[in-house]
């Protein structure tokens, strides 16, 4: 198993939307190819030292992986993959740097979460919604984990563990198709960026993984692009089945079925409390 991992510093001109779009068409070129197993993206979390550090500092990192070298070498010869880097580096200005490596932390060791190549495929999905309310309005919504127990019916409670400006990990205690369940999730916070990146600690009980997005895109001053992202996968199978109850191909349907009700919903709630509080508080 073969990891590429890119490294972007992006200029100061480069907006957030154009970065999101940037990585959701390499997504869709790297998954779309056949060649690419699992592709990722984030943003590089900065330290204090960052400032004074010489050489190149990142704004961003993504990374996939291949079978093998020669099938990393297949993908970079795609014509299309050459035009879609051809036409962002016309697009916008920016800087990178790229390694080809194997599995240096032993993720893609059986039994992992991360597990690369081998037992079922990670799912991806991306739901939007245009949210007539300025970006720091929709952003204020976001960041209330606590309030997602007002506004998102299914969520029963949230309790805070542990929280800084950064971050929060929070217990969820939330009814999932009739049945209360409870996880802890970590949501790392990047306020310049106005983007939420969470992941379960614990898991549900049908999950493997989840983990995701909540990202606030700025369109004017006026009007937010509010986009969540999921990437989930259901627990692997003990004597064929997830939880104790369903094979894994039912599980995979439940949640799959899940994921798009429930971004749905929760896209247009949070859509609903930002245009509120946007109007009122313009009649204030």
């Amino acid at each position: 198993m073969i990891i590429h991992t890119l490294i972007y510093r992006f200029a100061e001109s480069v907006t957030e939307r154009q970065k999101e779009q940037f990585f959701t068409e390499l997504r869709q070129i790297a998954l779309d190819s056949g060649l690419i197993s699992h592709f990722g993206h984030g943003p590089h979390h900065r330290l204090a030292v960052d400032e004074t550090a010489r050489g190149m500092t990142a704004d961003a990192v993504a990374q996939f992986a291949c079978q093998d070298l020669e099938t990393l070498r297949t993908f970079s010869e795609l014509p299309h993959v050459h035009a879609f880097i051809s036409r962002w580096r016309a697009a916008m200005p920016y800087e990178a740097a790229y390694a080809n490596h194997e599995d240096l932390l032993g993720l893609s060791a059986p039994g992992t979460l991360a597990t690369f190549g081998k037992g079922h495929a990670m799912h991806h999905t991306e739901h939007t919604v245009t949210v007539d309310a300025p970006a720091e309005v929709v952003w204020k919504v976001l960041v209330d984990v606590e309030g997602y127990a007002r506004i998102f019916p299914p969520t029963q409670e949230v309790v805070m563990l542990e929280e800084s400006p950064q971050h929060q990990i929070a217990r969820l205690t939330v009814d999932v198709n009739g049945e209360i369940q409870s996880w802890v999730s970590r949501r790392d916070i990047d306020s310049t960026r106005k983007v939420i990146a969470y992941r379960q600690l614990e898991n549900a009980p049908m999950m493997g993984y989840m983990g995701g997005e909540w990202r606030a895109l700025a369109i004017d001053d006026t009007t937010t692009q509010l986009v969540l992202t999921h990437d989930f996968k259901p627990r692997d199978p003990v004597d064929g089945k997830v939880a104790g109850k369903f094979t894994y191909a039912e599980a995979d349907e439940m949640i799959k079925a899940a994921v798009e009700r429930n971004s749905v919903a929760d896209l247009g709630a949070v859509k609903e409390q930002a245009e509120k509080t946007a109007v009122e508080g313009a009649s204030a």
